[in-house]
Protein backbone atom coordinates (compact mmCIF):
# COMPACT_ATOMS: atom_id res chain seq x y z
CA UNK A 1 0.00 0.00 0.00
CA UNK A 2 1.48 3.33 -1.04
CA UNK A 3 1.51 6.18 1.42
CA UNK A 4 -1.10 8.90 1.07
CA UNK A 5 0.79 11.58 3.03
CA UNK A 6 3.63 13.68 1.75
CA UNK A 7 5.95 13.40 4.75
CA UNK A 8 8.72 12.23 2.45
CA UNK A 9 8.99 15.76 1.02
CA UNK A 10 10.54 17.11 4.21
CA UNK A 11 12.94 14.18 4.28
CA UNK A 12 14.02 15.01 0.74
CA UNK A 13 15.10 18.48 1.85
CA UNK A 14 16.96 17.17 4.90
CA UNK A 15 18.66 14.34 3.06
CA UNK A 16 19.45 16.55 0.07
CA UNK A 17 21.21 18.97 2.40
CA UNK A 18 23.38 16.15 3.75
CA UNK A 19 24.23 14.91 0.26
CA UNK A 20 24.99 18.46 -0.90
CA UNK A 21 27.28 19.05 2.08
CA UNK A 22 29.10 15.82 1.27
CA UNK A 23 29.51 16.91 -2.37
CA UNK A 24 30.69 20.33 -1.18
CA UNK A 25 33.27 18.80 1.17
CA UNK A 26 34.50 16.60 -1.67
CA UNK A 27 34.81 19.63 -3.97
CA UNK A 28 36.59 21.64 -1.28
CA UNK A 29 39.09 18.83 -0.59
CA UNK A 30 39.75 18.43 -4.31
CA UNK A 31 40.41 22.08 -5.10
CA UNK A 32 42.42 22.70 -1.94
CA UNK A 33 44.41 19.51 -2.60
CA UNK A 34 45.28 20.79 -6.08
CA UNK A 35 45.84 24.39 -4.98
CA UNK A 36 48.28 23.48 -2.22
CA UNK A 37 49.56 20.19 -3.68
CA UNK A 38 48.37 18.32 -0.61
CA UNK A 39 48.16 14.57 -1.12
CA UNK A 40 46.28 14.04 2.15
CA UNK A 41 43.43 16.27 0.97
CA UNK A 42 43.34 14.39 -2.32
CA UNK A 43 43.11 11.12 -0.39
CA UNK A 44 40.30 12.57 1.70
CA UNK A 45 38.60 13.59 -1.55
CA UNK A 46 38.72 9.98 -2.75
CA UNK A 47 37.23 8.80 0.55
CA UNK A 48 34.48 11.43 0.33
CA UNK A 49 33.76 10.30 -3.22
CA UNK A 50 33.02 6.83 -1.87
CA UNK A 51 30.75 8.30 0.79
CA UNK A 52 29.04 10.54 -1.79
CA UNK A 53 28.32 7.55 -4.01
CA UNK A 54 26.69 5.53 -1.22
CA UNK A 55 25.03 8.25 0.90
CA UNK A 56 21.93 8.95 -1.28
CA UNK A 57 21.05 5.27 -1.39
CA UNK A 58 21.59 4.79 2.34
CA UNK A 59 19.31 7.75 3.03
CA UNK A 60 16.67 6.45 0.60
CA UNK A 61 16.75 3.08 2.37
CA UNK A 62 16.50 4.86 5.73
CA UNK A 63 13.30 6.59 4.60
CA UNK A 64 11.97 3.30 3.27
CA UNK A 65 12.62 1.61 6.64
CA UNK A 66 10.99 4.50 8.54
CA UNK A 67 7.86 4.18 6.45
CA UNK A 68 7.92 0.39 6.73
CA UNK A 69 8.00 0.69 10.53
CA UNK A 70 4.64 2.52 10.46
CA UNK A 71 3.15 0.17 7.88
CA UNK A 72 3.48 2.33 4.77
CA UNK A 73 5.73 2.55 1.74
CA UNK A 74 6.31 4.86 -1.20
CA UNK A 75 5.06 4.09 -4.67
CA UNK A 76 7.69 4.25 -7.39
CA UNK A 77 6.38 7.64 -8.52
CA UNK A 78 6.61 8.98 -4.96
CA UNK A 79 10.10 7.48 -4.70
CA UNK A 80 11.00 9.22 -7.93
CA UNK A 81 9.71 12.56 -6.61
CA UNK A 82 11.57 12.02 -3.33
CA UNK A 83 14.85 11.14 -5.07
CA UNK A 84 14.57 13.99 -7.58
CA UNK A 85 13.86 16.51 -4.82
CA UNK A 86 16.69 15.16 -2.69
CA UNK A 87 19.19 15.47 -5.53
CA UNK A 88 17.97 18.95 -6.50
CA UNK A 89 18.47 20.16 -2.93
CA UNK A 90 21.93 18.57 -3.04
CA UNK A 91 22.72 20.37 -6.30
CA UNK A 92 21.58 23.69 -4.84
CA UNK A 93 23.64 23.23 -1.67
CA UNK A 94 26.72 22.22 -3.62
CA UNK A 95 26.23 25.11 -6.04
CA UNK A 96 26.16 27.55 -3.13
CA UNK A 97 29.35 26.04 -1.70
CA UNK A 98 31.12 26.22 -5.08
CA UNK A 99 30.01 29.82 -5.59
CA UNK A 100 31.17 30.82 -2.10
CA UNK A 101 34.53 29.16 -2.71
CA UNK A 102 35.21 30.92 -5.99
CA UNK A 103 33.77 34.24 -4.81
CA UNK A 104 35.43 34.52 -1.40
CA UNK A 105 38.27 31.99 -1.00
CA UNK A 106 39.93 31.17 -4.30
CA UNK A 107 41.28 34.48 -5.64
CA UNK A 108 42.55 32.69 -8.76
CA UNK A 109 44.78 30.25 -6.84
CA UNK A 110 43.23 27.10 -8.34
CA UNK A 111 43.62 28.21 -11.95
CA UNK A 112 47.13 29.53 -11.26
CA UNK A 113 48.16 26.15 -9.85
CA UNK A 114 46.55 24.24 -12.72
CA UNK A 115 48.32 26.43 -15.28
CA UNK A 116 51.65 25.89 -13.56
CA UNK A 117 51.08 22.11 -13.57
CA UNK A 118 50.16 22.10 -17.26
CA UNK A 119 53.04 24.38 -18.24
CA UNK A 120 55.73 22.21 -16.64
CA UNK A 121 58.43 21.39 -19.24
CA UNK A 122 57.98 17.64 -18.65
CA UNK A 123 54.27 17.92 -19.43
CA UNK A 124 54.89 19.87 -22.66
CA UNK A 125 57.55 17.37 -23.76
CA UNK A 126 55.33 14.40 -22.99
CA UNK A 127 52.42 15.79 -25.01
CA UNK A 128 54.70 16.56 -27.96
CA UNK A 129 56.35 13.12 -27.85
CA UNK A 130 53.05 11.29 -28.02
CA UNK A 131 51.84 13.48 -30.87
CA UNK A 132 49.22 15.42 -28.93
CA UNK A 133 50.61 18.92 -29.39
CA UNK A 134 47.33 20.18 -30.84
CA UNK A 135 45.34 18.73 -27.92
CA UNK A 136 47.77 20.38 -25.51
CA UNK A 137 47.11 23.77 -27.11
CA UNK A 138 43.36 23.14 -26.85
CA UNK A 139 43.77 22.30 -23.16
CA UNK A 140 45.65 25.57 -22.57
CA UNK A 141 42.90 27.44 -24.43
CA UNK A 142 40.17 25.81 -22.32
CA UNK A 143 42.01 26.67 -19.10
CA UNK A 144 42.20 30.31 -20.18
CA UNK A 145 38.48 30.32 -20.95
CA UNK A 146 37.66 28.82 -17.55
CA UNK A 147 39.87 31.40 -15.87
CA UNK A 148 37.83 34.18 -17.51
CA UNK A 149 34.54 32.87 -16.09
CA UNK A 150 32.89 34.61 -13.15
CA UNK A 151 32.38 32.70 -9.88
CA UNK A 152 28.67 32.45 -10.70
CA UNK A 153 29.40 30.89 -14.11
CA UNK A 154 31.80 28.37 -12.53
CA UNK A 155 29.18 27.46 -9.94
CA UNK A 156 26.57 27.13 -12.69
CA UNK A 157 28.86 24.75 -14.60
CA UNK A 158 29.19 22.57 -11.50
CA UNK A 159 25.44 22.74 -10.91
CA UNK A 160 24.74 21.60 -14.48
CA UNK A 161 27.19 18.72 -14.14
CA UNK A 162 25.65 17.62 -10.84
CA UNK A 163 22.14 17.99 -12.26
CA UNK A 164 22.88 15.61 -15.12
CA UNK A 165 24.43 13.02 -12.80
CA UNK A 166 21.47 13.44 -10.44
CA UNK A 167 18.98 12.65 -13.19
CA UNK A 168 20.66 9.29 -13.67
CA UNK A 169 20.99 8.54 -9.95
CA UNK A 170 17.35 9.50 -9.32
CA UNK A 171 16.10 6.39 -11.11
CA UNK A 172 18.16 4.06 -8.92
CA UNK A 173 17.49 5.95 -5.67
CA UNK A 174 13.75 5.82 -6.40
CA UNK A 175 13.94 2.04 -6.64
CA UNK A 176 15.66 1.90 -3.25
CA UNK A 177 13.17 4.32 -1.66
CA UNK A 178 10.12 2.44 -2.98
CA UNK A 179 11.34 -1.15 -2.62
CA UNK A 180 8.80 -3.39 -0.91
CA UNK A 181 10.50 -4.43 2.33
CA UNK A 182 7.78 -6.97 3.14
CA UNK A 183 9.51 -9.31 0.67
CA UNK A 184 12.64 -9.26 2.83
CA UNK A 185 10.82 -9.60 6.15
CA UNK A 186 8.71 -12.57 5.01
CA UNK A 187 11.85 -14.68 4.57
Amino acid sequence: MATKNTLYRSYSMEYGTFVGLCWGAMFFCYVEGISYQNGLLMLLCVALFGVACVLPFVLAMRLNKKLFAVGERLSYLQGLLFAFSMFMYACMMNGLIVFAYFQFLDNGLLMEQMESMVNMPEMITTYQQIGMGEQYEQMISVLKQIEDLTPFEKALMMFNNNFFISLILTIVAAIVASYDLTKIHKQ
